[in-house]
């Protein structure tokens, strides 16, 4: 018998059997019974705590999103230059897809991009709101004279993101090797090269 839990434990107990399934599945694999299974409950207990498997997915993005932003804020707000704060942001973003290979799975699925507008919107609003964050970043180096004040901060935080993302991507369809952390001195030294000029 599955012992019990309160609600709390038992929504990320579930989010997080959730990004197990993707990682070996994908989203089209992921079923409330496959869920059941992994936290070792029966299929009718996950409807106590998420309506709808929809419920599941977009909780298991808005996890996503929340350790990202939540680490990069407070990063972002204890001592050090901008170029540190970046890099160790760059390092984190990284690390955590590395650890959850199920991300890049979530995010270029089809659930994301076409079948679900709910999943599309948080995602947007998370690649915005990280976006803005960068590009904050970014301005406070410049206004403190370690950047260079002609950069467009915008455009460098998209190619912070785009560096990310096709790096990641590379990294998923080469079924997760080698490490993507391994891409971090390259990256970090591109944009680097980029703020300075």
């Amino acid at each position: 018998m599955a012992q019990r839990y309160d609600t709390r434990i038992r929504q990320q107990q579930i989010i997080q059997a959730t990004l197990e399934i993707i990682s070996r599945k994908g989203v089209s694999g992921l079923t409330t019974a496959e869920i059941a299974r992994q936290v070792g409950i029966a299929e009718a207990t996950i409807f106590r705590h998420f309506a709808t498997k929809e419920e599941i997915l977009a909780a298991a993005i808005c996890h996503i999103r929340d350790s990202l932003l939540s680490w990069s804020r407070d990063r972002i707000a204890k001592p050090g230059s901008s170029m540190e704060k970046l890099g160790d942001i760059l390092r984190f973003h990284l690390e955590l897809f590395e650890r959850n290979s199920s991300i890049p799975r979530v995010i270029f699925s089809e659930e994301v991009h076409l079948q679900n507008e709910r999943l599309r919107c948080i995602m947007q609003d998370t690649i915005g709101e990280f976006m803005e964050l960068i590009s904050m970043l970014i301005r406070e180096g410049m206004e403190k004279g370690e950047f260079s004040p002609s950069i467009d901060a915008q455009m460098v935080a998209t190619v912070y993101l785009g560096l990310v993302q096709v790096s990641v991507f590379k990294w998923s369809l080469n079924n997760c090797r080698p490490s993507l952390t391994a891409k971090y001195e390259r990256i970090i030294n591109f944009l680097s090269s980029i703020l300075k000029k």
